[in-house]
């Protein structure tokens, strides 16, 4: 494709698991245990946590302290390892007190340890638990809720800002942008009604969306701020308490980086423009967003649904044992997705535009 500008992502081979790397880790308990006893000199009650690459699981100690011991998959390049590492540290630097996980070095003093399996070798890392629920977990936000997610997702971009590391251009499967959603084998795996209404939109995102976003000034973004990472301290609070899984992270613009969230909270609402305004409105009070980044907006969140429903479809048919989330959230996005495309893009843009004047 003509924005492939990164290794594997649009040859014509047959695409596997392997390539998109959705294959964590299934190491037993016992060798979870080991293994931070072993290196980080921790032990405690282990409970799995969800992962698409990586197996994670939350460590409760006997004096109560918590932390996530996280075992990446043997196909991850140990330098995209070490691009969340120094991300994490980089941002610890800009904003001491952002709300996102700490890393904790070892006995040995080391940041990053190494497990074999069957599957090859393994990157290790342990982590602070941050407390608080899923934002997901609670009712979905109020437009004021949401302009304060705005606003944090402004922070996380600004102490992001200046970061840079080789391995920032790696292929990214969730990188809307990078050409995947226009595949054949995926595009093969859209239902027939939803390929042919996303059609024309795919041929603008093509022509001309994708084409002015590389225009657009790029940093490193989180780019997966959605309900599942977004934390908030109780069902009954709004506030952000923090926000986990930085292994999305891609170098692109700031209005990417919206367009996950953007498209996440409006699955489900009647108001997809409100909520979009709402979150931009909030942004803008910490970054200011020009007419040129807002306008892209919509197609974006199309472009992640899309990419979404493609896929979520792809792991349901090549995983032994798909997680049950992907059937569940499926029927939400298809249904965000057909909304989404039926809006005004104009009226769109204008709202955004007015809520960031």
């Amino acid at each position: 494709m003509a924005y492939d500008d990164r290794p594997m992502n649009t040859s014509e081979h047959e695409l596997t698991l392997a390539d998109l790397n959705f294959d964590p880790p299934t190491l037993p308990e016992e060798r979870l245990r080991e293994i931070a006893r072993s290196c980080f000199g921790i032990a405690g009650r282990f409970q799995p946590l969800d992962g698409e690459r990586d197996q994670n699981s939350r460590v409760t100690t006997a004096d109560g302290r918590q932390f996530v011991l996280k075992i990446s998959s043997a196909g991850e390049d140990p330098a995209v390892v070490d691009f969340q590492v120094q991300a994490l540290l980089h941002i610890a630097g800009r904003d001491g007190d952002i709300p996102v996980p700490r890393q904790h070095r070892g006995l040995d003093g080391n940041v990053v340890y190494h497990t074999a399996s069957e599957k090859g070798q393994h990157a290790v890392r342990l982590l602070s638990w941050l407390p608080g629920i899923r934002y997901q977990e609670g009712p979905p936000p109020s437009l004021a809720g949401l302009e304060g997610v705005g606003a944090f997702l402004a922070r996380l971009n600004r102490a992001l800002e200046g970061f840079s590391h080789p391995a920032a251009g790696h292929f990214m499967p969730w990188d809307s942008s990078n050409g995947l959603i226009f595949r054949p084998q995926l595009l093969g795996l859209l239902p027939a009604d939803v390929g042919d209404l996303v059609g024309p939109i795919l041929q603008r995102l093509e022509t001309s969306t994708f084409p002015a976003l590389k225009r657009l000034p790029h940093q490193i973004i989180h780019q997966d701020a959605h309900g599942a990472n977004l934390l908030r301290d109780s069902a009954s609070s709004e506030h952000v308490a923090g926000v986990i899984d930085f292994g999305d992270m891609v170098h692109g613009p700031l209005i990417a980086d919206l367009a996950v969230t953007a498209a996440f909270f409006s699955e489900g609402s009647e108001a997809p423009s409100a909520i979009a305004a709402a979150l931009c409105r909030g942004f803008h009070r910490v970054t200011p967003l020009a007419a040129h980044d807002t306008d892209l907006l919509l197609d974006l969140m199309i472009a992640r649904q899309i990419l979404t429903l493609q896929l979520s479809e792809f792991r349901q048919r090549t995983m032994r044992h798909p997680p049950d989330f992907i059937s569940a959230d499926m029927p939400g996005v298809l249904a965000s997705l057909k909304a989404l495309a039926a809006l005004d893009g104009g009226e769109f843009g204008k709202n955004l535009r007015v809520a960031c004047a």
